[in-house]
């Protein structure tokens, strides 16, 4: 455990799963830096990199977040109110109505587990576990992410060493706050 980079999280079967994808970007990188690949695949490489590094800050954030909280807190926090059984009563304008119906409490039925980084985020920041600095590195990392899905891009993204960085550093920064929140 101790030769583990992520020694603080007490779940076996995660920190393991950490371990190996950080192994997994240290032998990426090698083929980022090689000479032998140009820009495109370069490029390709940190891409993975970034997803991978995603996963990590998101995985460190749900230990957090479930060492605090049980999923009665999360439903709870995703419970909403929603109008049913309405009618209109009288029309102000095209955007205001006047209605009558019932207005009840849903539960959410979302449990931690299926919950993704902008969720697990808001949630501790709402929670105040983290702060807004934190919480904007974080979102940063999330938006890197997102980015990587390739149906809704109108050009080809290119990732640079600059955006690698980026993720590295929010990934530091989240495991340095975790190790430091959970003790």
């Amino acid at each position: 455990m101790r030769n583990s980079n992520f020694h603080f999280i007490g779940n076996a079967v995660l920190r393991n799963n950490l371990d190996e994808t950080f192994n997994h970007i240290v032998v990426l990188l090698a083929f980022v830096e090689s000479t032998t690949y140009g820009e495109e695949a370069k490029s390709a490489f940190r891409k993975t990199i970034i997803i991978h590094t995603a996963s990590i800050v998101e995985a460190l954030l749900f230990y957090l977040m479930d060492k605090r909280f049980n999923n009665s807190a999360v439903s709870k926090y995703y419970t909403k109110w929603a109008l049913r059984n309405y009618k209109e009563i009288y029309k102000i304008n095209e955007k205001h109505l006047v209605v009558a119906g019932e207005y009840t409490k849903e539960a959410s039925k979302l449990k931690k587990e299926k919950m993704n980084l902008g969720q697990i985020a808001n949630f501790l920041r709402d929670k105040k576990v983290i702060d807004d600095s934190l919480y904007e590195i974080i979102d940063e990392i999330r938006l890197l992410r997102n980015e990587q899905h390739i149906g809704t891009q109108k050009t080809i993204k290119r990732y640079s060493k600059k955006e690698l960085d980026r993720a590295f550093y929010i990934a530091g920064k989240t495991k340095e706050f975790v190790n430091s929140a959970i003790v």
